[in-house]
């Protein structure tokens, strides 16, 4: 009779599935509306050589997020969360950053923070132009004058201004931040900020104490060492 049948080979199945479920489990970033999807070691990089880059390129995870300047989620991130990833994570060697110009057409101000900040990176300042626009968006956004507000800011940073005025009446970064957008449409960016860990587009931007969990996953994942060759 079918009611006399082993049970065995069900109490296995369930088995499989219970340990399956855990691991599933454990590899999530807590509850509620920020689920964040794993990155997988190994995915190749979504970016080539685009964006501006911070961190060892030995790293063995790259976080990177498309952003524009003018985005409150994005100064929220750039303020609250960045910092701690640069001093705790970046300088650790653990993490690379890499920032990919996205500005949104529904942003008037945002195309001349990008300039002023391609146009720092000219000079190798693109992070601390970086950090004053977002520390003072409120600022520039509402000014009539964005551009001259963004000139001040590289007057602060020490800039060789006549190199800096010319790039921005030149437009010379201007071809960075557009190659830059061209790569996020073509992997169906649709806001900022966005942000992917080793090739993999998260649901949401992390908090630090997400991005760390992450990070601390990876190194899990990741392949142990060779051992030295003895001699």
């Amino acid at each position: 009779m079918s009611g006399s049948r082993s049970l065995t080979p069900f109490y296995i199945v369930l088995a499989t599935v219970a340990v399956a479920g855990g691991v599933f489990i454990a590899l999530q970033l807590g509850k509620g509306p920020q689920r964040l999807a794993l990155s997988t070691v190994g995915m190749p990089p979504v970016a080539g050589e685009r964006g501006v880059v911070m961190g060892s390129d030995s790293a063995p995870v790259e976080v990177l997020e498309f952003s524009d300047f003018e985005c409150p989620y994005c100064a929220r991130f750039a303020v609250l969360t960045l910092p701690d990833v640069k001093n705790r994570m970046v300088a650790s060697g653990q993490v690379r950053l890499r920032f990919v110009h996205f500005p949104l057409d529904i942003h008037a101000q945002g195309p001349h923070a990008h300039l002023a900040a391609a146009c720092a990176n000219e000079q190798g300042r693109f992070w601390a132009m970086h950090d004053l626009l977002f520390e003072n968006q409120d600022e520039w956004v509402r000014s009539r004058r964005p551009d001259r507000v963004a000139e001040g800011y590289a007057e602060r940073l020490g800039l060789d201004m006549g190199r800096f005025r010319s790039c921005v009446r030149e437009q010379r970064g201007w071809s960075q931040v557009l190659a830059d957008r061209a790569l996020g449409e073509s992997l169906r960016v649709g806001g900022t900020p966005t942000v992917f860990v080793n090739g993999r587009q998260l649901s949401d931007p992390p908090s630090f104490d997400q991005l760390r969990r992450i990070v601390d996953s990876l190194a899990q994942l990741a392949p142990a060492a060779p051992a030295p060759a003895r001699r």
